[in-house]
């Protein structure tokens, strides 16, 4: 069911005054490999691989017509995601580079490294949860009003797919 406060969520997913998405419809993105290494294929590698693809299904299911799509150099990449320290572990942080009338055209998207001294207990799913959200945002989306929202902060750590609130954002958005 649609929240009845579903143009909080609305004017939270603004961007510069109006709702903005990728005009395209494939959206290349890009894992940086881990600090030291030039492994990409980590555990973070994979969440973000998962996070993607599962998006992708949603996408597909509700016929909103948008794909990411994976590559292998930061100049074919439409998102670039990187490792890094964002002060709180495996949180991320998604920052729109450029935004032109209404057309993301590109982002940068931050996933915490792991932190020991937090004290904060992390899962797979806490994770990944932190990820789908981040690229809930490079899809357009500002933070939700439910907690069952995907994009609802503080961020819900067991919340792993998108809600009818965040479905009918991505609607008003891309159709």
């Amino acid at each position: 069911m649609i929240s009845s406060d579903i143009q909080k969520y609305i004017e939270n997913s603004k961007i510069r005054g109006q709702l903005a998405g990728w005009k395209k419809s494939f959206v290349n993105y890009f894992i940086t490999p881990p600090p030291g290494t030039s492994n990409t294929k980590d555990f973070i590698y994979f969440q973000t691989t998962k996070a993607a693809n599962s998006w992708n299904s949603f996408l597909r299911k509700n016929a909103i017509p948008i794909q990411f799509q994976e590559v292998f150099t930061p100049n074919e990449a439409d998102i670039v995601v990187h490792r890094t320290k964002v002060g709180r572990v495996y949180e991320g942080m998604c920052k729109y580079l450029s935004v032109i009338n209404g057309e993301i055209k590109k982002i940068s998207i931050d996933i915490g490294l792991p932190n020991t001294f937090s004290g904060k207990e992390t899962t797979e799913l806490s994770i990944y949860c932190a990820i789908m959200h981040e690229f809930g945002h490079a899809l357009g989306l500002g933070h939700g009003i439910d907690p069952d929202d995907i994009m609802f902060v503080p961020h819900q750590k067991n919340i792993s797919s998108p809600s009818e609130n965040d479905l009918y954002i991505l609607k008003k958005i891309y159709n």
